[in-house]
């Protein structure tokens, strides 16, 4: 299949002006515990010292007496103390499928081009919110990462990153993933930006074990409208994207309905699985603006949450 505009020809046309405002006052919450040492929006079911207050507990030696409820204490005639929440950072790494599949463009924008859009807009939500973000660009001739951080000059780094590399070769996917799953950091948001056209069962094992290990997984696919469809009824030259020298003439209409069916069971696939771990799956077509699927998106993580 044809592919065109598969890079990022700007730093605008990765975080657009109209994609900051729509999604400057939405905010990025972790349905998991985190863990952090910086101050930011998310809860963590570990007591410290901030000002919000959780709930009262008997006093037992050793507790500060700087947080003895002295009030509480002298109506129920027994010492108690106050506990509080702490706030801590969310730590997000952004893990960006760069393989050739993802040059596919039949609706004039490739699903590379959308996947840094997604990228550039959730790393300008978490520095804006004061937490770290890392990007990791994956293909099959090297993975690029942007180390962690919440630095003003992070969003900088990550979009210089997107712009300089296009989608190329093959998937690999299932090793960066394992790589975070070895590196055994600090439990965070893991987001895959991917149109997993691949197989399924690797790359869903890495997710689980990730999963284990007390990270939140959120996945995002965006899904071309020609690969969908296969609106094609006469005999068509295909090539492999991820290896030109494959090429293959085919008569479509047997086809056609036989591919339809395998695409949805790969669709379907990911979405039980999804929904067996709970992790949010947004699968969207590239014709849709970002803005829209993530305004979408996080106006219902923050309603489930």
């Amino acid at each position: 299949m044809a592919d065109s505009r598969s890079g990022v020809a700007s730093l605008n046309e990765a975080l657009s002006p109209q994609a900051k405002d729509a999604l400057q006052h939405l905010e990025l919450f972790a349905r998991r515990t985190v863990q952090g040492v910086l101050h930011g929006i998310h809860r963590s079911k570990r007591k410290g010292v901030s000002t919000e207050f959780d709930h009262h507990k008997n006093y037992q030696p050793g507790d500060p007496l700087k947080h003895m409820d002295w009030k509480v204490s002298a109506r129920l005639d027994r010492y108690y103390v106050k506990r509080y929440l702490e706030d801590t950072a969310l730590s997000v790494r952004l893990v960006l499928d760069r393989s050739a599949s993802m040059r596919q463009a039949s609706s004039g924008v490739s699903k590379y081009l959308q996947a840094a859009r997604i990228a550039a807009s959730l790393a300008y939500l978490v520095l804006n919110q004061r937490d770290a973000v890392s990007l990791f660009l994956v293909s099959g001739s090297e993975t690029l990462c942007i180390p962690s951080s919440s630095s003003s000059s992070q969003l900088v780094l990550i979009l210089r990153a997107l712009v300089s590399r296009e989608a190329e070769t093959g998937d690999a996917l299932q090793p960066c993933l394992r790589t975070l799953l070895d590196r055994a950091e600090r439990r965070g948001l893991v987001v895959a930006v991917s149109d997993l056209m691949c197989d399924p069962m690797p790359v869903q094992r890495e997710l689980a074990r990730l999963h284990a290990q007390g990270h939140e997984i959120l996945l995002f696919q965006p899904r071309d409208p020609t690969e969908e469809d296969f609106p094609f009824n006469r005999w068509v030259e295909f090539r492999d994207l991820e290896n030109d020298s494959v090429r293959c003439r085919v008569d479509a209409v047997p086809l056609k309905k036989i591919y339809r069916e395998e695409y949805q069971t790969l669709v379907e696939d990911w979405r039980s699985w999804c929904k067996k771990y709970h992790v949010h799956f947004v699968s969207f077509r590239t014709e849709r603006s970002v803005e829209t699927v993530l305004s979408e998106y996080l106006a219902f993580r923050a309603r489930v949450i």
